[in-house]
């Protein structure tokens, strides 16, 4: 039995998914076996994985007839990983070499941890990624773990898993805020090193999220982790809308001052 399962859900993103599943390949660790959701992609994904999957038997393909979600997708791979812990990796996105081989020393090392990670950058059409330190209370605030976080797959309950009704996005908040719930006490560890590279794309699903849709996921994650929520106080400063308003002030304050050399400029010298 492998050590570490990575799932992997693919859907017509097989102008990426060479590059995400090459730095699966290229772990310092190698007790691992990566299982590649094939969703019903139509642009010769699941081609690209078969030859992964000939070069290497590490490598799995699970083939969907059509487009179910990436909730689906990820439930899917949750029921055949056999490893002991669980990497989720989007298909656009990346690890760097030695993230499996510390995260599994610090989780072999601490029965207690809950979520290890490490630190992630942007790279794509955004490099700025105002990730925050992870703490309870800014968690519920806003999500501060990426999808690409390790966990044991004994502390899922049979309940656990994506909810396919966050179909907007925010899917993984909503499960990490169910593991963090169910574990009686939750420890997370952030590693020093750089672990994780988000591909940021133009087009990406959660770009096109707006306050109103915002507005309806908190609500579906406070109907579903009420008992969460009561524990922690939320700081609204931390939330997303909050921040979104403050960059906003800040874009149109930068604006203002353009605005007003430019008529300084043109009574000068027009």
């Amino acid at each position: 039995m492998p050590k570490v399962s990575v799932i992997v859900p693919s859907y017509n993103l097989g102008k990426y998914l060479p590059e995400t599943l090459r730095s699966v390949s290229a772990q310092t660790f190698t007790d691992w076996e990566c299982i590649v959701v094939e969703n019903g992609s139509t642009d010769g994904s699941a081609s690209i994985v078969q030859t992964f999957c000939e070069a290497d038997p590490r490598f799995v393909m699970a083939a969907f007839t059509g487009n179910k979600g990436v909730a689906a997708a990820r439930n899917h791979g949750l029921e055949r990983a056999r490893g002991q812990y669980i990497l989720f990796l989007d298909a656009d996105d990346l690890i760097t070499p030695r993230y499996m081989e510390e995260a599994v020393a610090a989780l072999d090392a601490d029965p207690s941890l809950t979520v290890v990670y490490g630190r992630g950058e942007r790279f794509g059409a955004e490099k700025t990624w105002d990730l925050p330190a992870f703490s309870m209370e800014t968690m519920l605030a806003r999500n501060c773990l990426y999808i690409s976080c390790f966990f044991r797959k004994m502390d899922l309950s049979g309940e656990l898993a994506f909810d396919p009704a966050f179909t907007t996005g925010f899917e993984d908040w909503d499960f990490w805020l169910g593991l963090l719930e169910r574990v009686p006490r939750p420890k997370v560890l952030q590693l020093p090193s750089l672990c994780f590279r988000y591909r940021t794309r133009r087009h990406s699903r959660n770009k096109g999220v707006t306050d109103e849709a915002l507005r309806d996921i908190r609500r579906q994650l406070w109907e579903k982790h009420r008992a969460l929520y009561g524990k922690y106080f939320c700081d609204p400063l931390q939330t997303v809308e909050y921040t979104r308003l403050e960059r906003a002030f800040r874009k149109a304050s930068r604006w203002s001052l353009l605005w007003k050399l430019r008529v300084l400029y043109r009574k000068m010298f027009a």
